[in-house]
C-alpha cells in the first residue's frame, strides 16, 4: 500500500565519499550576485505573453458609464495588477494597441463590503484602476461593434 510506504524503514545506502574542501578565490566584479533592484527590473521586463512584453499588465478594460464618457475625451480606463506602475502601464498600452500615450493616472480601489444573506459579511478584492490619456487625435476600440 502506497500510504504506508513512507513509514517503512529504508535500508541505509552508502553515502557518497566526501569531497575535499576547495578554497575559493575572491569573487570578481563580473561574478558578483546581482543587487535586488536589478533583479526587480529584469522581472518586470520579462512579463511574457501574447507576443508583447507587457501582455500581463493590462488585465481588462473597465466598462462603466463614467469610463464611456471619458473615452469621448480620449481617456481610457483599464484594470491593472496592484504591482504595476505608470511606466509599465503606458508601455503596455502603446505595445498592445499601437497608440501614443500622453499620461497615465492610477487609483487604488477598495473592495466593496458585501453581504451573503445571514452568513458573515464578506468583502470583494481590492484592485487598481489606470486612466490612460492618449495623444490628440488617437482613439481605441475596446469593445468590438461599438
Amino acid at each position: 500500500m502506497a500510504l504506508f510506504d513512507r513509514f517503512k524503514r529504508k535500508t541505509k545506502k552508502e553515502a557518497p565519499p566526501k569531497k575535499a574542501q576547495v578554497l575559493r578565490a575572491p569573487v570578481s566584479d563580473e561574478k558578483k550576485p546581482k543587487k535586488e533592484t536589478e533583479e526587480k527590473r529584469e522581472s518586470t521586463v520579462t512579463l511574457a505573453g501574447k507576443g508583447s512584453a507587457y501582455a500581463n499588465v493590462l488585465m481588462k478594460p473597465h466598462v462603466s458609464e463614467k469610463s464611456a464618457t471619458l473615452a469621448d475625451r480620449g481617456i481610457y480606463v483599464f484594470v491593472v495588477p496592484k504591482e504595476a506602475n505608470k511606466i509599465e502601464i503606458g508601455k503596455a498600452v502603446e505595445a498592445t494597441y499601437g497608440v501614443h500615450v500622453a499620461s497615465v493616472r492610477t487609483l487604488r480601489m477598495k473592495g466593496k463590503a458585501t453581504g451573503f444573506g445571514r452568513r458573515s459579511p464578506g468583502r470583494r478584492k481590492d484592485w487598481k484602476k489606470a486612466l490612460v490619456e492618449l495623444k490628440e487625435g488617437e482613439s481605441l476600440t475596446l469593445v468590438e461593434g461599438v
